[in-house]
């Protein structure tokens, strides 16, 4: 195939989703506050396939315990591709001490000097993800564009 005609969208498999989340710390996370989406840049670790994160009481958290359907995404640019992983999922705040304990065993990157006191875990229903092919943009539209 020639560069025009290849497909440059590579929809990922879900183990490899789950490697690009590994990998992965900063992300977004979309909830809903009184039926108004929400996002807010969170720092997250992935493990045994769950996302652990951290917060403080607030608005946020408010929310998780309203309503525990959530999505969070995560994204990054590389020299060949861009790529997006997004998992949907039900979100809960850690409560009891065991689980607290065992949360804050896991190794994780702190992205800010603010302690967050609350881990709140999210258990996907999905996870899906897409690597798109960098290059030079191509003007022609195919049936797909249009759908």
């Amino acid at each position: 195939m020639t560069p025009d005609t290849e497909d440059t969208v590579e929809i990922l498999d879900e183990e490899e989703c789950w490697k690009i989340l590994s990998d992965a710390s900063l992300g977004r996370l979309a909830l809903s506050i009184a039926n108004e989406p929400e996002i807010y840049p969170i720092n997250f670790v992935a493990h045994g396939r769950k996302i652990l994160l951290r917060t403080n009481p607030g608005e946020k958290l408010f929310a998780l315990t309203i309503n525990e359907n959530v999505a969070l995404e995560t994204d990054g640019v590389g020299s060949q591709s861009v790529w997006s992983v997004v998992v949907k999922g039900k979100a809960r705040q850690l409560d009891s001490g065991a689980e607290i304990e065992a949360a804050e065993k896991i190794p994780r990157q702190q992205m800010t000097s603010v302690r967050k006191r609350v881990f709140v875990e999210i258990v996907p229903t999905s996870v899906s993800g897409r690597r798109i092919q960098r290059g030079p943009e191509n003007d022609e539209l195919t049936a797909s564009d249009l759908y």
